[in-house]
Parts: structure tokens; C-alpha cells; sequence
């Protein structure tokens, strides 16, 4: 059974990573297809690429005009500054696609998002460093039960010490994003959102 279900995994994860199906390039609505890569922040050139890729396996060529106006048309609903806030938060590079008119305030919501990213990332980080020093803390108990190790000790004592500053920036990095976290909301209740 382990043997038929990777192949059927790899079939999956190939079919995930096409740009559009057989039966879009067969039905040729690229205007839409446009519409919807555009509205996804997708960069043009290498999008329209894997397009034609996929579709010339059924020997169909994409029309680029109406996929262009489709895409233009997506890219408006793309390049806001919410949608540049929620690209920045899921710590997504900010690729310049935006036109001139609406590029200031999604790169507004998007360094505002990235920074949002950042700090959560950095909470995550302590979170992650204090966990890791309470595992290997415990494992040191559990070998001081057994033996009074001095060098053991020191280091359980050093770890302790470790978690309390550790603790101790943690707290500060969560008033930090505490902080974020409102100023998002500021920009969002300003833009509309």
C-alpha cells in the first residue's frame, strides 16, 4: 500500500504546482485567468510563461491581450494596503508590482506588515529558546536524581538563569507586539478595513 500512495502523493504535489488546468486552457477564458493571477500579486511574465507551458501540452496557446487586461484589472484589487498589510504579515517579499497610483500605500501595509512579522517571529524565537532550555533543564534533573554531577548542576543553574532573562525579554518583545498589533488596527480602520 506505502508503495502505491507516493507515486499518488508525487502526482498530487506535480498537478498542485501547474499554473492552470487542461480544461482552462481548453476553454480559453483568459481574461479571467488574467483576472485571477493578478488579483493573486503573481508576476506577470513568469505567470504567462507557465501558462503557455501547460497549455501547449494540449496545444493551446494563450491569448496574451485579453490575459494582460484580465491581469491589470486583478492587479488593482491586489495592490491595496490591506492586501500589501497581509502580504507583508505572512512575511511575503513585496515584488514592486503595483502601479505608481497605488504603490505608496500598499508598500505602506506591507512594511507595516513585515514588521508585525518580524516581531512575532521574534516571539516565536524566545518562545522557542526558553522551551528548549526547560527540556534540557529537565533532562539535567532527571540525571542530578541519579548523580550529583557539580558540572551538571552548574549548567541547570545556568539555564535557569537563562530562562528568567529570557523571560524577561520575552515580556518586552510581546509589549512590542502588543504595540503592533494596535497600530494595525489604526491602519486598518484608516484605509477601511
Amino acid at each position: 500500500m506505502k508503495g502505491a500512495v507516493l507515486p499518488l502523493l508525487g502526482l498530487v504535489i506535480l498537478a498542485s504546482c501547474a499554473s492552470i488546468s487542461r480544461e482552462e486552457c481548453l476553454q480559453g477564458d483568459w481574461t479571467a485567468i488574467g483576472l485571477r493571477d493578478g488579483a493573486a500579486g503573481e508576476r506577470p511574465d513568469m505567470q504567462f510563461e507557465r501558462h503557455q507551458r501547460q497549455c501547449a501540452k494540449v496545444d493551446v496557446a494563450p491569448e496574451r491581450s485579453a490575459w494582460q487586461r484580465g491581469y491589470d484589472q486583478g492587479l488593482r484589487q491586489f495592490c491595496t494596503p490591506l492586501s500589501g498589510l497581509a502580504e507583508g504579515q505572512r512575511g511575503r517579499i513585496n515584488r514592486n508590482l503595483c502601479p505608481a497610483a497605488q504603490a505608496a500605500g500598499f508598500d505602506e501595509g506591507h512594511a507595516l506588515g513585515l514588521r508585525e512579522h518580524a516581531q512575532r517571529m521574534r516571539v516565536q524565537n524566545l518562545l522557542n529558546e526558553i522551551n528548549s532550555l526547560r527540556d534540557r533543564s529537565n533532562v539535567i534533573v532527571g540525571a542530578l536524581a541519579a548523580d550529583s554531577d557539580t558540572g551538571l548542576r552548574a549548567e541547570w543553574q545556568n539555564n535557569r538563569s537563562e530562562i528568567l532573562h529570557l523571560q524577561l525579554e520575552l515580556g518586552l518583545e510581546r509589549a512590542a507586539l502588543r504595540r503592533l498589533e494596535r497600530e494595525v488596527a489604526a491602519f486598518r480602520a484608516r484605509v477601511g478595513g
